[in-house]
C-alpha cells in the first residue's frame, strides 16, 4: 500500500499537470453562448446499458465508434449498489480502439450521508472494469450529477447534500489520483444545489444543453471556470450504436483531450496513438 505522503505527492502532481492542461485549452473568453457544437471538431459518445437495442442485448461496436470519434465515457454505476451490466464489456472494447475514455457514476443519494459510499462503489466497479485512472487513453473519472426520477418523475434528489457531494469527489480524487471530470447542469445546480456550484471549482466540466441553436452551455454558479465537454443532443444517430445516443463536443483540439489523458497514478504515461481522430 502506498504511504500517505506518497498517496499526497502524487495527488500533487496530478493537479498540476491537470491544471497546466486545463491552462493550456482555448481562452473562454469568446462571448457567452457564441458557437454552435459545429464550431467543435474532437467529438465523442456517453453511453450506458440503455444504448444496446431495445432489449439492451446489443453490442456497440466500438471500432466503428472509433472511425467518428475521440473520447467515449462510459455509465458504470449508480448510488451504491448499481453497476452498469455493460461496464466490463464496453470498457474491453473501447479500450481496445484509438477512444479517449472513462467510466462516470450517477449520483443517487438514498440517504443524507452517502456520498462516501457511492465513491467506494464506484471505484470498486471502475478498477474492476480495467479503469486505474491513469493508464494509456484513460481521462479522468467522471461525476454526473442530475435530477432523478422518484415516483415515475424527474426531481431534484431530496436526499442531496452538498457536503456529500464534496466527499464523493474527495474520495474518487484520493482513490485514482487524479482530479474528476463533473456532468451536469446549470440549471440544475441553482435549483436543486441552491447555487453552490463553488463545490466543482478546479474540476473539469462536462455541461449538457440541448437544441440550443448557437447558445452553449450556460456558467455553472460558483465553479469559476467554464465548460470543457459539451453535451449538446441526445438523439445523434451514431454508426456503431443502436437507436439514438448523445453526442459531445471538447473545447480543444485533439492534442489538448490527450493531454487529460493518462494524468493519475502513472508518472509518465504513453500517448494514444497518433490515429485517434478530431
Amino acid at each position: 500500500m502506498p504511504t500517505t505522503s506518497s498517496v499526497r505527492a502524487r495527488l500533487a502532481c496530478a493537479a498540476a499537470t491537470l491544471g497546466a492542461a486545463l491552462a493550456s485549452l482555448p481562452a473562454t473568453t469568446t462571448p457567452a453562448h457564441a458557437a454552435p457544437p459545429t464550431a467543435y471538431t474532437v467529438t465523442g459518445v456517453d453511453t450506458s446499458h440503455h444504448n444496446h437495442g431495445r432489449e439492451e442485448t446489443t453490442p456497440i461496436d466500438w471500432r466503428r465508434v472509433a472511425t467518428n470519434h475521440s473520447f467515449a465515457f462510459l455509465k458504470a454505476t449508480q448510488g451504491t449498489r448499481y453497476t452498469d451490466p455493460w461496464l466490463q464489456r464496453d470498457y474491453t472494447a473501447a479500450a481496445g480502439t484509438t477512444l479517449l475514455r472513462a467510466p462516470y457514476h450517477f449520483f443517487d443519494p438514498r440517504t443524507t450521508g452517502d456520498g462516501a459510499a457511492q465513491a467506494r462503489h464506484f471505484v470498486a466497479a471502475a478498477r474492476a472494469a480495467g479503469y486505474q485512472g491513469g493508464g494509456k487513453g484513460e481521462l479522468p473519472p467522471v461525476l454526473d450529477i442530475e435530477k432523478v426520477h422518484r415516483n415515475h418523475k424527474e426531481v431534484c434528489p431530496p436526499e442531496l447534500r452538498v457536503q456529500q457531494v464534496r466527499i464523493f469527489l474527495d474520495e474518487v480524487e484520493r482513490s485514482f489520483a487524479v482530479k474528476p471530470i463533473v456532468y451536469t447542469r446549470a440549471s440544475f445546480v441553482q435549483e436543486c444545489m441552491g447555487g453552490r456550484g463553488e463545490v466543482f471549482a478546479g474540476h473539469p466540466l462536462w455541461l449538457a444543453r440541448y437544441r440550443s441553436g448557437a447558445n452553449e452551455p450556460q456558467p455553472v454558479p460558483g465553479a469559476g471556470r467554464s465548460w470543457t465537454f459539451w453535451q449538446h443532443t441526445d438523439e445523434a444517430q451514431t454508426p456503431g450504436i443502436p437507436g439514438r445516443s448523445d453526442l459531445n463536443v471538447f473545447r480543444g483540439s485533439t492534442a489538448d483531450l490527450r493531454a487529460l489523458a493518462g494524468r493519475g497514478q502513472q508518472a509518465q504515461p504513453s500517448a494514444p496513438s497518433d490515429t485517434t481522430r478530431s
